[in-house]
């Protein structure tokens, strides 16, 4: 059974995808996506969506699309409207996450917070491998370039009778 989305959450779903494609530098090369989207109603009435951030390095993403945020929301924010800034929001245990509210519904990407991977140990170095030695054939080359066959028939075309 699907579920309706409210039109006020499905709006701020849409702009939340838009600025998180819109807010990269490069859009095309953005590896990290937001997945496992969430439409919840807070004990207090409001609209919450929520979406986690997936791929090989959510916290850069998240960072950066905050960064970029809270300076395209500064300007659409209305404060008389109830509506908030977009912060760095580390409320719930082992996650972060950014949070806004506009239009009256909350807006949250999230990444879960994982330890950072251990480094691997050092390999050991490894010889570098040495050219093989040819034997050396019947005569050493000559100082000379070989002439090709375009450049006898050029040589034959340029030349002037006298």
């Amino acid at each position: 059974m699907t579920t309706a989305l409210h039109p006020d959450a499905g709006a701020a779903k849409f702009q939340a995808l838009k600025d998180w494609r819109d807010t990269h530098p490069n859009r095309a090369c953005r590896i990290e996506e937001l997945t496992c989207w969430e439409t919840v109603r807070l004990d207090n009435g409001a609209l919450l969506v929520s979406a986690r951030i997936t791929g090989p390095d959510p916290a850069t993403a998240l960072r950066e699309f905050g960064v970029r945020q809270q300076e395209r929301l500064g300007h659409r924010v209305d404060p008389t409207a109830g509506d908030q800034p977009a912060f760095l929001d580390l409320s719930v245990p082992d996650r972060t996450a950014f949070s806004w509210r506009l239009g009256g519904v909350w807006v949250e990407v999230w990444h879960p917070n994982t330890p950072a991977p251990v480094p691997a140990p050092p390999r050991a170095a490894q010889p570098v491998p040495r050219p093989v030695q040819r034997p050396a054939t019947g005569t050493p080359p000559s100082g000379r370039l070989p002439l090709s066959r375009l450049t006898r028939i050029r040589r034959t075309l340029t030349t002037k009778e006298n």
